[in-house]
C-alpha cells in the first residue's frame, strides 16, 4: 500500500510518517545473495557513503532502528501488524487507527478526513511542498548575505516575505527570525557607512547606504538609513 504511486504522491503535500519495523538487524544478518540484493551504497548529505536499503530508498538500517525506538510504535494497541495510526500532531492522541488489508484509497480517505478536523481545529495546514520551497528560499537569502551583503539579501527575503503572506503563521515566525539576523547585518552595515561618513568619504557612505533604500521601511532601522542619507548630501552652496 505504501509503495502505491497515488498514495506516494498523496503523501508528499498530506502526510509525514514514521515507520515502525522491529528486527531489522536479525534480518539483515542474513548474508544471502537475496539480503545482498536489497542494499545499495550512495553518499548522505555529509559525503560519507552510506549502505541504504532499496525497499526503503534512502533509508538505512541505523534509520530503521531509530525510528522503532521513537513513541510510535505504542499506538498499536490492535495486537495486529501490519496497523497504521493516525496521530494528532498538536496531541500526539490517536485519531484512527487501521489493520491489515487497508486499501491505499481507504487510507488516503482517512487521511483526508483527519486533516480536514485538524484544519478546523488548529487552522490551515501547510503543504510539504510549501514547506520545502520556503526552507530552499531561506538558503538561497542566507547564500545572498555570505556572498553579496545584508542589502542584496534583503530584497531577496523581501520577496521571500511576499510569497508566503497567505500561508500558516507559523511559516511567518520562522521567516521573522530570518530578518531578525539580516537586520542585525544591515545595522553593521549602517555603523559602517557611519564611519565613512565620519572620516569624510561620502561617497563610500552613500554606495553603501543607497541599495537599502525601502528595504529597511517599517524596521528600527528605517530613520537611522535616512539620517545618514541625508549627511552624505553635498552641503549647501554658500550664497
Amino acid at each position: 500500500m505504501l509503495q502505491n504511486e497515488k498514495y506516494i504522491e498523496f503523501a508528499e503535500d498530506n502526510t509525514v510518517e514514521v515507520l515502525c519495523l522491529q528486527e531489522v538487524d536479525k534480518g539483515m544478518k542474513d548474508a544471502s545473495q537475496k539480503a545482498k540484493s536489497g542494499t545499495y551504497e550512495a553518499k548522505d548529505e555529509t559525503g560519507k557513503t552510506v549502505t541504504y536499503l532499496k525497499e526503503y530508498a534512502g533509508m538505512s538500517v541505523e534509520h530503521l532502528n531509530t525510528l522503532n525506538s521513537s513513541p510510535a510504535g505504542q499506538y498499536n494497541d490492535s495486537g495486529f501488524n501490519p496497523y497504521i495510526a493516525i496521530v494528532d500532531p498538536h496531541t500526539l492522541k490517536k485519531m484512527k487507527g487501521l489493520t491489515k488489508g487497508s486499501a491505499a484509497g481507504g487510507l488516503m480517505d482517512a487521511v483526508a478526513e483527519a486533516k480536514a478536523t485538524l484544519n478546523k481545529e488548529h487552522g490551515p495546514s501547510m503543504k510539504r511542498s510549501t514547506l520545502l520551497k520556503f526552507q530552499a528560499g531561506v538558503k538561497a537569502v542566507e547564500e545572498s548575505l555570505t556572498k553579496g551583503g545584508s542589502a542584496k539579501a534583503l530584497g531577496e527575503y523581501r520577496k521571500l516575505e511576499a510569497s508566503i503572506a497567505k500561508e500558516p503563521q507559523a511559516l511567518k515566525d520562522e521567516a521573522k527570525k530570518l530578518e531578525e539576523k539580516l537586520l542585525d547585518a544591515a545595522k553593521s552595515d549602517l555603523d559602517k557607512a557611519d564611519g565613512f561618513i565620519a572620516a569624510g568619504d561620502m561617497k563610500a557612505a552613500s554606495a553603501l547606504l543607497k541599495p537599502f533604500a525601502s528595504l529597511l521601511k517599517g524596521t528600527d532601522l528605517e530613520a537611522r538609513l535616512k539620517e545618514l542619507l541625508e549627511k552624505t548630501k553635498p552641503a549647501p552652496a554658500a550664497k
